[in-house]
């Protein structure tokens, strides 16, 4: 009943003052508004938490409820209800009271699933990275999913243009097609990474050359350099390092932890390291710095 009387009132003074009616729409507009903004910053929250979790059980592959929510300062029902939404994703599996790392599935294969991960990262390391692309440079862009944000920064630089970008990435192309120069080899498509592998694809890149090669990576934790573990795309990503000047490798704080099969480029030929420091990762990067790799932290 007191919110039909309200209602009816201002109704009732809206229609009787129009300055009256001018503050309710203010005010309606400004509740939504804020409601919109607190919901982004709940949501960045929770992919931060989602991000943290994945990092700790890549580390230890099962760790319970109670030591996540002590590590993450947030209660047992919060955590649940993430491992509940990241199970659903796939990531995980639970049983009562740990959740595993589902080892049934590999993420360097599931570029739908992995691109969500370390999401605002990737952005972050897509912010630095195209401020090292210049007016009609010709840049290599590999697969991967920071890679893909990395495409989707250069399509908000207006003031780039004339900039030449071979990729094998369909994804990519696709992303940035409409406002630079795109150029793809032939060969085979990959049904999960979208990308393009055979020898085909390989000899393409061997036979031109390009300022910068930007480079992804599946992790370089105890091995020398930037890995894949997709064995058809080993000689196509060799290739690219080889035809470029530069080579900038984009990688999020999980590379620390984990790897590939296969190791396509030493650390000695990398020149720059676009990445995200963590009290986890600090000691290697204070490393690869040592090796006079140029660190740029996002």
């Amino acid at each position: 009943m007191n919110l039909f009387v309200t209602m009816f009132l201002c109704i009732f003074y809206a229609c009787m003052c129009p300055y009256f009616a001018f503050f309710l729409l203010f005010c309606f507009l400004w509740y939504n508004f804020t409601n919109i903004i607190i919901m982004e910053v709940m949501n960045m929250g929770n992919y931060n938490r989602y991000d943290a979790i994945m990092k700790l059980l890549m580390q230890h592959k099962k760790i319970s409820v109670d030591t996540l929510a002590t590590k993450l300062n947030v209660t047992p029902t919060t955590i649940r209800r993430d491992l509940l939404i990241l199970e659903e994703k796939r990531q995980i599996t639970r049983t009562r009271g740990y959740a595993h790392l589902n080892e049934n599935f590999d993420f360097a294969f599931d570029g739908s699933i992995i691109e969500d991960m370390f999401k605002e990262e990737k952005m972050r390391i897509a912010k630095k990275a195209v401020e090292l692309v210049y007016h009609e440079a010709t840049i290599f862009l590999d697969s991967g999913s920071t890679l893909l944000e990395f495409a989707k920064e250069i399509n908000m630089q207006p003031h780039l243009s004339n900039i030449n970008i071979v990729t094998h990435s369909y994804d990519i192309a696709s992303t940035i097609s409409n406002n630079q120069h795109i150029s793809m080899p032939g060969g085979v498509v990959h049904h999960s990474s979208h990308s393009l592998f055979g020898v085909e694809t390989a000899d393409f890149f061997s036979a031109i050359h390009a300022e910068v090669a930007f480079m992804g990576t599946n992790g370089f934790c105890d091995c020398p350099g930037l890995t894949v573990s997709l064995p058809l795309m080993l000689q196509t990503k060799k290739n690219m390092v080889k035809s470029a000047q530069r080579i900038v490798a984009l990688a999020d704080s999980s590379k620390f932890i984990g790897r590939g099969l296969y190791t396509y480029c030493d650390f000695s030929d990398v020149d720059t390291l676009i990445t995200v420091s963590t009290p986890e990762n600090k000691e290697k990067i204070d490393e690869l710095r040592d090796m006079g790799i140029e660190i740029i932290l996002a």
